[in-house]
């Protein structure tokens, strides 16, 4: 199935701004995707994209705080997207406890990693939080799951080269939060265009 096809069944379906029927999409995202089907993927975006529609998935390239590497491969203007996240063989260390803005559904294409999810509690009058591991899954090569949006979870990068497909609504809270495990202290972390504005009215301020 072609990229935008795919993407547009899925946007119908709702279930990445609502939840429902996660169960079913998650049996779809499996059946209509592998390497095979990636590597298809990242073909027609080389080969057939525009410059300007490459030039705005170029721009979304980056290597991720958390640490890995993130290709967006289609970007709607309502904020959903896809992207591929890449962990080269022992390469990473382990990413802080985070959540996210937007719900998303998660397939591992090739090598597996450990998925943990926790339970954040704030302490009163300080950024310092208590943390709980509440489950601990290993996830392996054609396996897919959803997460919703402002649940803290964090990847555990394998010994293996990692690739996983991201699928994600648009944002549905205003910032995600990021803990980070030895000191327990939380931050939060906004999205490009808030930081955008406020880097503007800085720069309004001294001009």
């Amino acid at each position: 199935m072609e990229l935008n096809k795919f993407m547009e069944h899925i946007e119908e379906s709702g279930a990445l701004e609502t939840g429902r029927n996660s169960r079913e999409l998650c049996d779809f995202i499996s059946n209509h995707v592998d390497l095979n089907t990636i590597r298809h993927w990242l073909s027609d975006i080389v080969h057939k994209y525009p410059d300007d529609k490459l030039s705005n998935l170029a721009s979304l390239m980056e290597i991720h705080p958390l640490g890995f590497e993130k290709y967006v491969l289609w970007d709607s203007s309502a904020g959903q997207r896809a992207r591929l996240h890449y962990w080269p063989q022992n390469k990473w260390p382990f990413e802080s406890i985070h959540d996210h803005r937007f719900n998303f559904y998660a397939i591992v294409i090739k090598g597996h990693y450990i998925h943990e999810e926790y339970d954040i509690k704030e302490r009163k009058d300080t950024d310092e939080v208590e943390i709980t591991l509440t489950r601990k899954q290993i996830v392996d090569t054609g396996q897919c799951y959803y997460f919703q949006a402002g649940t803290f979870h964090r990847i555990i990068p394998s010994d293996e080269e990692t690739i996983s497909l991201i699928i994600r609504s648009s944002p549905l809270l205003p910032y995600s939060r990021v803990v980070n495990p030895e000191t327990l202290k939380m931050k939060r972390a906004y999205g490009a265009v808030k930081k955008f504005k406020e880097k503007i009215k800085e720069l309004e301020s001294v001009i």
